[in-house]
């Protein structure tokens, strides 16, 4: 069993961490150039220890795996197809975990011969340093076809067996499709909204406006939902308030943390995608517009500091 994962970052290298542990031999990272060469002289850095990993490369006559998890960014997607191709044989599964919905659709028009799931990490807290990654807690990795009931399909189960020899808390969703809608709609809201008024995330939930804001962010995704066929709703999304109302005080979103750390962020693919399908659906998106422009000025002026410290 050849078990990879492409995009070891902070998602990519908790769940690393826990796949080397359980299959020391049999899992390995797919990296390219500079990058394999860092993972292969540092390896995984977690929570202060750590985690020696194979490496290998699309340049290195590779044998193909028969699970691949894709933990990378959406804007770095195309890159990683090319560098995952010759690991992809037919019948390889693939369980993407990025956020937002158009993951799979991507990786199934690039892979038509490998099976590929839907998949997400919910609730888990990693946090990315300089060369580090810390964490509290794992969330709970959902994954399936669009519907799944059991007993699952054959490709369902290998993931489950596999994963279940890890502490990784796993749920098959019984519609993955809606689930990976949830989980985008939190998304629109609570990552936009803390990297554009810079705020944590229980702020979205004490300060009235912000909590307004990411509500009405979150609002045109459900309307976006109901026009698109998808079975998510307004008490979707009051479920989702409560549950990030829950995080603790110190809980930052992902792209809050790349925007302080001047990184570039996937609002493209939030914000971006919400303005693409209600283009195409005639659905007003106007807070999510405003948003975008924000964490893209954001992401501007990072790059102006960063030109005038030259």
């Amino acid at each position: 069993m050849r078990i990879a994962m492409i995009g070891m970052g902070a998602v990519g290298s908790v769940f690393g961490m826990d796949l080397f542990n359980a299959y020391p031999q049999e899992f390995f990272a797919i990296a390219a150039g500079n990058r394999a060469e860092r993972l292969r002289a540092e390896g995984l850095q977690v929570n202060g220890e750590n985690f020696p990993l194979l490496v290998e490369e699309p340049t290195d006559g590779v044998q193909p795996a028969e699970i691949i998890f894709v933990c990378v960014k959406n804007y770095g997607l195309q890159a990683a197809l090319a560098d995952m191709r010759p690991f992809v044989a037919e019948g390889t599964i693939i369980v993407p975990l990025l956020n937002g919905i158009s993951a799979t659709p991507t990786l199934r028009e690039a892979f038509p011969q490998a099976k590929v799931l839907f998949g997400i990490a919910m609730g888990i807290d990693a946090r990315r340093t300089v060369n580090a990654v810390d964490f509290t807690t794992r969330g709970v990795l959902q994954f399936g076809w669009e519907r799944n009931r059991e007993p699952y399909a054959p490709e369902v189960q290998l993931v489950w067996d596999i994963l279940s020899k890890t502490p990784i808390p796993l749920e098959v969703g019984a519609d993955m499709e809606r689930t990976c809608w949830k989980k985008w709609m939190l998304n629109v809201g609570y990552n936009q909204v803390t990297a554009a008024v810079d705020c944590f995330i229980y702020e979205c939930t004490e300060v009235p406006a912000y909590f307004a804001l990411t509500s009405a962010a979150m609002q045109e995704v459900v309307e976006l939902a109901k026009a698109r066929g998808v079975d998510l709703t307004e008490a979707d999304r009051e479920e989702t308030e409560r549950f990030m109302a829950a995080f603790p005080r110190t809980a930052q979103t992902s792209m809050h943390q790349d925007i302080k750390a001047g990184r570039i962020t996937e609002v493209d693919y939030f914000a971006g995608i919400v303005e693409e399908y209600g283009r195409a659906a005639g659905v007003p998106t106007p807070v999510n517009a405003i948003l975008r422009q924000i964490v893209h000025g954001k992401e501007q002026q990072n790059r102006l500091h960063a030109t005038a410290a030259q």
